[in-house]
């Protein structure tokens, strides 16, 4: 969605997430609910009938929040205009279970947003219902009409442009894009997001796709006009968040578009250190980081590979410390968990981004 398109949205939120907060198919859901009010949603509600009564930020680890998890939309107040489908499932497809709440939101006035593969708005009941009710369908996932091939254009900006990428999905890319923005920020650098997945689009992209709903020959250009536009904003440093890997089975084509469209100066590589298998697919093995960090050397040799993001959740200080100075031991690059200590990883950022001249 182009930035015009994301700045005019504003959602005061109960996000469905029904057997899946905390989960790591709710990271829609846990992620809206750890940057709640940060720039476009702000979380009143969470429904999951299996966490009723306790508080969403405890589910998801960050603390109490004032956001309460509660059974059902008949106990959710009057204080929300949106209801967000919260979950991010293998295949995007819409439980029945799902849908059947959608249509009671529908009913009650309340705007959906969904980031699901199967298109709300495409559902002719649902469709129905709210045009009737006056209330809006965005599906996220819906890709825009003037899908444009990649021609260059994005090698000519100013800004500087860093990709936070990754070694699986679901390892800390989300977390990683908003902890570093927000510290950029901090720092008083005029920062641009743009979001690949629909995630970020909801949480607070400036600007973006979710570009694996995009032909291939499409996500290239998809990334290098989200960047163009942000640069002819002024935009300073262009944080780009990326999608699984570059030797993931799955999904390597979305991950490799990302990687051409952007045209990285500087790269930060996510990585769960204590992850055997790739996530939903537990029968393929995760390869060594070295093996990912050559891969991204191998399609760009002149990228800097700045920090490693460490997910470190559910794990203690101790252990994240020590996995984090065996990987810069073996790298020779620093590693740190975000929401531990994003400094580190900024300061890379910017120490490379000075060596190019662009900070």
């Amino acid at each position: 969605m182009r930035y015009y398109e994301l700045s005019r949205l504003k959602a005061r939120a109960v996000v469905l997430a029904e057997g899946k907060l905390g989960e790591l198919t709710g990271k829609t859901c846990n992620i809206l609910v750890m940057y709640s009010g940060w720039r476009r949603v702000e979380v009143r509600y969470v429904i999951d009938s299996r966490h009723v009564g306790k508080d969403a930020g405890e589910v998801v680890g960050v603390g109490k929040l004032g956001i309460p998890v509660v059974s059902s939309l008949s106990e959710v107040g009057n204080d929300v205009d949106t209801l967000i489908v919260g979950i991010s499932p293998v295949g995007g497809r819409l439980p029945e279970e799902y849908r059947r709440v959608i249509i009671d939101a529908v009913r009650r006035g309340l705007n959906i947003w969904s980031g699901l593969h199967v298109f709300i708005s495409d559902d002719p009941e649902i469709a129905k219902l709210a045009q009737e009710k006056g209330v809006s369908l965005i599906d996220f996932r819906k890709p825009p009409r003037d899908l444009r091939i990649w021609d260059g254009s994005v090698l000519r900006t100013r800004c500087a442009r860093v990709l936070v990428a990754g070694t699986d999905c679901s390892v800390g890319k989300n977390v990683t894009c908003v902890e570093v923005v927000r510290e950029l920020e901090r720092r008083g650098y005029c920062t641009g997001l743009v979001g690949t997945g629909q995630t970020m689009l909801m949480v607070g992209a400036d600007a973006g796709t979710v570009v694996d709903a995009v032909p291939a020959d499409f996500v290239p250009g998809e990334v290098e006009k989200h960047i163009v536009d942000l640069d002819s904003l002024g935009k300073q440093i262009v944080i780009i968040e990326g999608q699984a890997a570059l030797l993931h089975p799955a999904y390597a084509q979305v991950t490799l578009g990302i990687y051409y469209g952007s045209m990285p100066h500087v790269v930060v590589l996510c990585h769960d250190p204590w992850r055997e298998t790739r996530e939903s697919f537990d029968h393929v093995r995760m390869p060594d980081l070295k093996d990912e960090i050559r891969a991204v050397k191998a399609h760009l040799p002149d990228v800097i590979l700045a920090a490693v993001s460490i997910m470190g959740k559910g794990k203690g200080d101790s252990e994240v410390r020590e996995v984090c100075e065996k990987i810069e031991k073996d790298l020779g690059v620093p590693a740190a968990d975000p929401r531990r200590d994003v400094g580190k990883i900024v300061d890379s950022i910017i120490d490379a981004l000075k060596k190019l001249g662009l900070a």
